[in-house]
This record gives structure tokens, C-alpha cells and sequence, in this order.
């Protein structure tokens, strides 16, 4: 007897769905809680930064603080924003069932990320999700961008969808709003060609943070006007 053939995982994104029903109730409770508090104030590095994503997206940003991904949200209110966490953070079941539904969010190994879990990340952006990552892969105290891991870039390779990078600048005080750049897209398949290797992917996540930096100096700039 023939074995019957593993159903292959949906991951196409749908205009709305009960499982997101959480999800949705918590971004209507703290969204004009983060809009009073943190007042995000988005910029844009050009018209081609301003055009809005449909279907299939991934969002890198600079990580600065453990609100970052709700501060995140607010540069793209029309859109759903998933995010990969560190699997360390969960503790029990109940927590990853909270991080899962109510905040859309999928768990993984940092330090050492499977190439399987590469794939799934992949293959769930290709389905029309949107993506938000923090290549840092922590959160950095001193203000200064650190060196990206190559997870962003390698999902973006598989997926073939291109990378836009955010800027995110931590506010000194209360009293300051919260200032954001939004860049161009960054086609990570274009610039690593039909052959992938860690020395081209290493390369483009250099380029990929050296654009940050560029942002963050759009950013500083605006602060000034």
C-alpha cells in the first residue's frame, strides 16, 4: 500500500482569518497607546522607499529596545507584521502560544539557525506575509549598529524578495518623538547572482548595514531641520 504523500504547509496570507482575531484585538488596544507614548515620527529615503508593499515583503531594522516591533508596526499600519524571536524567550507552552497568535510571531535558535528554518522563514514570505526582522539579532545599548547576521539575506534569497531596510532611532527622553527612515528596497537575489556563497552573503549583509548607516545619517539630518 502506497504511502500517502505529506500535505504540503499553506502559508498564503489571507485578507483576514479567525486566527488572527487575537491579534488584531491587541493592535486596536496598544495602538494609540504607542502612537501617545513613543509618537513615531516616519521619514522616507525617496519616493521608491515610500511605496507601499503588497503581497510579499521583508522589514529589517536596527534593534534598539524590547518595544521596537510595535514602534515598527506604525511605519506600516496597512499591513500585518510577523516576526522571528530568539526561542530562548519562550519558557512554556502558554508563552509560545501567545507569541504565536497574538503576536504572529514564530520562533528560532540565534546562534544557531538550521538551514530547515531558513526554508520555512522563506517559504512563508512567499505565501504574501510580511516579515520583520532585527539582523543584530539583539538589542544594542550603545546607539551603534552591530554586525548583521546572515538570516535576513538568506530569506531573502530563497524567497527572492527584496529586503527594506528601516532606521530606527532610540529617543533620549519622553518629551522626543520617535524617529524612523524607512529605505529603498535592497534585492539581496540581484546582488548575490544565481550562485550563493557565505562570502557573498557576508558581503551583502555588509552592504546591507553600511545602508543603515546611511539612514541613520538621513535621520540625524532631519533631526536638525
Amino acid at each position: 500500500m502506497e504511502k500517502k504523500k505529506a500535505k504540503k504547509p499553506n502559508y498564503k496570507a489571507k485578507v483576514f482569518s479567525f486566527k488572527y482575531l487575537l491579534f488584531y484585538l491587541v493592535r486596536l488596544w496598544t495602538w494609540w497607546q504607542v502612537l501617545l507614548w513613543w509618537r513615531p515620527n516616519v521619514k522616507y529615503d525617496g519616493k521608491e522607499a515610500k511605496k507601499k508593499i503588497w503581497g510579499k515583503g521583508i522589514i529589517v531594522s536596527n534593534h534598539v529596545g524590547w518595544n521596537d516591533p510595535f514602534i515598527l508596526m506604525t511605519a506600516f499600519p496597512y499591513r500585518r507584521l510577523h516576526f522571528m524571536f530568539m526561542q530562548e524567550l519562550i519558557k512554556n507552552k502558554f508563552q509560545k502560544w501567545v507569541y504565536r497568535y497574538v503576536f504572529l510571531s514564530y520562533p528560532i535558535d540565534r546562534d544557531n539557525p538550521s538551514f530547515s528554518s531558513m526554508k520555512f522563514f522563506a517559504d512563508y514570505v512567499k505565501g504574501g506575509n510580511l516579515l520583520g526582522l532585527f539582523p543584530e539579532g539583539h538589542i544594542t545599548t550603545d546607539g551603534n549598529i552591530a554586525s548583521y547576521k546572515g538570516g535576513a539575506a538568506l530569506i531573502s534569497y530563497l524567497s527572492d524578495t527584496p529586503i527594506v531596510p528601516v532606521y530606527h532611532l532610540k529617543r533620549t527622553n519622553i518629551w522626543r518623538t520617535t524617529r524612523m527612515v524607512v529605505g529603498k528596497p535592497f534585492n539581496v537575489k540581484e546582488k548575490i547572482g544565481p550562485v550563493l556563497n557565505q562570502e557573498k552573503l557576508n558581503a551583502v549583509c555588509e552592504e546591507l548595514r553600511d545602508y543603515q548607516l546611511e539612514l541613520e545619517k538621513i535621520c540625524h539630518e532631519a533631526m536638525k531641520k
